[in-house]
């Protein structure tokens, strides 16, 4: 086991997989906590009835049903966000028992939330928006609100400490991979005509521009060919690189980030995005895997390569997060300020710290805006019908 990840992860997948002896029971759990945290989440925002509808609606569609049965691990940490933002909810409604959500919402929530390297970041961004909110708008929750802010903070920290350094022994971040998202833009940028010789001038010793030089780092995945020993050389140089780099042209490292990551933005500036969302086949071929039942997986993988086929509308981020905040805004649903301040935080690390763009990075707001539309389309609906004649 490594510390690639997150150790919470590993630990979690060997320990319920029975050291890998069981990995269809990995499946079983994480579609049934997906499931849940979002069931949670629309009995939060929304009346019994309709949350009822709404939720039933969205967990057949392939995002929640698709995407619960993969074995990623941004799965189960958009499940810790879904709780955790169901918490701050019901905890502004003042309903239900207090201790009572805590077990159901928080402390399952804060675990989850350590399964990925930007959830504890994503924790702490959406605690200073939210925070902020409730200071400006509800002084009188703010002190509470705080307390249990920090408490998932410090709750997810400790796991994802003991995890790494006590049980294996490793520091929480590697470096390799958390400079990922770092050594593209520097390839991204040497393979411009301002970029010559940065390398050589930021990572003295270690490969050179053209080595370091590749244009499909700007925005996918970087194929430079400086070897995997000379990335694990650079470590060390690579974050004052990309500061300097930074600091020395900052319009790049936008632009570049910008269009790596047009899926987060609302407006179609380079086009409808089309960005990997939904995967229904993720096994490298001639390894001896195959499909158990051929024929019934071959159809069950339709509605997945449907939904996939509309990413430009099913997972493009940007929109179901300004669906959201519209929803939050126009209403004035104040149950809807927690899901939107960690849809703004989620959004604000995937589009500095992702390397490569994919719908399920953003898979928490894709499914709250979604079910805040399916909600409001609901209660319009029932309003209609209470207006109809006997």
């Amino acid at each position: 086991m490594t510390n690639a990840y997150t150790a919470s992860w590993a630990l979690y997948v060997r320990n319920f997989s029975f050291h890998g002896q069981a990995i269809a029971l990995l499946t079983l759990i994480n579609g049934m906590v997906f499931v849940y945290s979002v069931t949670r989440l629309g009995y939060a925002i929304f009346s019994g009835r309709t949350a009822a509808i709404s939720t039933f609606l969205l967990t057949l569609t392939p995002l929640v049903s698709g995407m619960g049965i993969t074995l990623w691990h941004d799965i189960l940490m958009s499940a810790g966000m879904l709780l955790v933002t169901s918490f701050f909810i019901n905890l502004q409604k003042g309903t239900g028992s207090y201790r009572k959500l805590l077990v159901l919402e928080l402390f399952p929530g804060a675990l989850f939330c350590s399964f990925r390297p930007n959830g504890l970041p994503t924790i702490a961004v959406f605690a200073a928006i939210y925070g902020a909110v409730m200071f400006l708008k509800y002084r009188s929750q703010f002190a509470q609100t705080l307390k249990l802010m920090a408490t998932a903070f410090l709750l997810s920290a400790i796991i994802t400490a003991i995890g790494s350094n006590i049980i294996l022994g490793l520091s929480p971040i590697n470096n390799y991979y958390a400079q990922e998202w770092m050594r593209n833009d520097i390839s991204c940028y040497a393979d411009s005509d301002a970029g010559d010789g940065f390398v050589e001038e930021t990572i003295p010793g270690i490969g050179s521009t053209n080595s370091w030089r590749s244009s499909a780092a700007c925005i996918f995945l970087n194929t430079a060919a400086v070897s995997g020993d000379e990335k694990v050389a650079a470590e060390k140089f690579i974050p004052s690189a990309w500061l300097t780099l930074l600091r020395e042209d900052p319009f790049f490292v936008l632009r570049t980030h910008t269009e790596r990551n047009a899926y987060l933005i609302p407006i179609p500036i380079f086009g409808i995005p089309t960005e990997p969302f939904l995967h229904s086949t993720i096994e490298f071929k001639d390894q001896g895997i195959e499909w158990a039942f051929p024929k019934i997986a071959e159809e069950a993988r339709a509605p997945m390569r449907a939904w996939n086929a509309a990413r430009g509308l099913t997972g493009w981020a940007g929109l179901w997060g300004l669906v959201l905040i519209g929803i939050m805004v126009v209403g004035r649903k104040r149950n809807l300020i927690p899901p939107a301040a960690m849809t703004v935080a989620l959004m604000v690390i995937i589009f500095v710290v992702a390397p490569i763009p994919d719908g399920r990075y953003a898979l928490f707001v894709l499914i709250t805006g979604q079910l805040a539309l399916i909600g409001e389309f609901t209660e319009w609906v029932q309003r209609g019908s209470r207006r109809l004649p006997n």
